[in-house]
């Protein structure tokens, strides 16, 4: 799977899955999975990156009301 497209899977992932667990904290995400969460996006894109064995990590924060930040890095 190209990047590309592993960045369009963790996309299409976030936006069905009931994250509402997560709350006000950051996710990681890759393989269609949630591979860590907690409040410090740095720490939570590390932890992901360690588990995803080199896929492509999204991370995402999960809004407390109305804000919504997605990001891909590469």
């Amino acid at each position: 799977m190209s990047s590309g497209q592993s960045g369009k899977t963790n996309y299409n992932f976030f936006v069905e899955t009931d994250t509402s667990r997560f709350t006000g904290e950051w996710i990681a995400i890759a393989r269609k999975k949630i591979l860590a969460h907690g409040p410090d996006a740095k720490k939570v894109y590390e932890q992901g990156k360690r588990k995803a064995n080199r896929a492509r990590v999204s991370l995402a924060k999960i809004p407390d009301k109305r804000h919504v930040v997605f990001s891909v890095f590469p």
